[in-house]
């Protein structure tokens, strides 16, 4: 099966600007150019390029995606899938069009509302929000995830631009966006600082405050941010689910002693095949994410329960009702056994005291930026 070889262009995706100034972009033989800047972007295999650092991490092995992008180019990305994704659960985080059903949280509008999913990943958040919006710009730092949704893009025939750029250098024109899409994202923002000052890293809490505060600068006044991302104390983690960088228990404790044992105990972590010896992908309580999320400028947050988790969002609670609350835990049962009848009854009474919210194992989070006044 060929791939049309279709050429993404300024005209198709008005909102790009120089991630540097936030300028306006001219294309220029292949090129993105900045007036003040100059070139900082190209175009190869139907994506916008703004960063070509040649780092991997991802859900599958970094030969079986390049092998993977083989086929899809010659065969399709379904049978690709089908071919090199023998997990059936990682099938359908790749496929899956319900993983977004998150976007119901949302107000759209087909023929207006612009969208921008950061760290995209595979596609599969990008897909599903394509045909209920005007277009989506499906962000995505590593070489062969974003290759992978151009493929997709250009053979379905859907409004999802490839853009590879950091999440700390987001090209887009100031007051220019409708809607971010931060699922699983907001966590890995303080991993890695990209301007160290003096050598020294930023705290993952003010890496993460400065990527909040660059998405509210490039939303338009009323525009929205929607987020996925874990309970620094849900319930899987006191059930001893690893943390991101592949330890148990490492969310629970006081950052200092976070930090201490990720340096003693460093595992590989999943997804990015490196043992990392700082504990920095911080998650927050159910108060402290409302108020990370209020310090960067945005209002009338909201909070969901979503399980089984923001990846598969099947069930979506409103947090500040207990009522629904109480019914979710009414409904929700595990196999006949003691375990899990004890299991359910501790769920009952943590709804019943209001104390499930504050337990949910992951949050989903919609926020505006708020209109100017006149």
């Amino acid at each position: 099966m060929s791939t049309p070889r279709t050429r993404v262009s300024i005209e198709i995706a008005p909102e790009l600007a120089c991630p540097h100034c936030g300028g306006p972009l001219d294309a220029d033989a292949g090129a993105l150019r900045c007036a003040r800047d100059g070139d900082v972007a190209g175009f190869a295999d139907n994506i916008v390029e703004f960063d070509r650092s040649a780092m991997y991490w991802g859900e599958l092995t970094q030969e079986t995606m390049r092998a993977l992008l083989d086929d899809a180019a010659r065969d399709g990305w379904r049978p690709a899938v089908a071919a090199h994704v023998t997990d059936p659960e990682l099938a359908r985080y790749i496929t899956d069009p319900t993983r977004g059903d998150w976007q119901w949280l949302l107000r759209l509008d087909r023929k207006k509302t612009v969208a921008v999913d950061v760290g995209a990943g595979l596609g599969a958040n990008s897909f599903a929000l394509a045909p209920n919006v005007r277009r989506v710009y499906a962000v995505e730092k590593i070489a062969e995830r974003v290759g992978f949704v151009a493929l997709r893009a250009a053979q379905d025939g859907a409004a999802v631009v490839p853009v590879r750029a950091d999440l700390h250098a987001l090209p887009f024109a100031p007051a220019s966006i409708d809607v971010f899409v931060v699922n699983g994202v907001l966590e890995w923002a303080g991993l890695v600082d990209p301007q160290p000052m003096a050598g020294r890293a930023a705290t993952p809490r003010s890496l993460q405050e400065r990527f909040l505060r660059r998405l509210h600068c490039l939303l338009r006044p009323g525009g929205c941010i929607y987020i996925g991302i874990e309970n620094r104390f849900g319930e899987m983690f006191w059930r001893g689910t690893p943390d991101h960088q592949g330890l148990r228990y490492t969310s629970l404790m006081p950052r200092p002693l976070a930090r201490a044992y990720t340096f003693a105990r460093a595992a590989a972590a999943p997804r990015t095949y490196r043992r990392e010896r700082d504990y920095r992908t911080y998650t927050y309580s159910l108060a402290a994410t409302r108020r990370l999320v209020e310090s960067c400028g945005f209002d009338a947050v909201e909070i969901w329960s979503v399980a089984p988790g923001y990846n598969v969002p099947t069930r979506i609670v409103p947090l500040a009702d207990r009522n629904a609350m109480r019914w979710f835990a009414s409904r929700t049962r595990g196999a006949s056994s003691l375990r899990n009848r004890a299991r359910d009854a501790l769920r009952r009474g943590l709804a019943n005291t209001g104390l499930a919210a504050q337990t949910a194992s992951c949050f989903a989070l919609v926020a505006r930026r708020p209109e100017e006044r006149s």
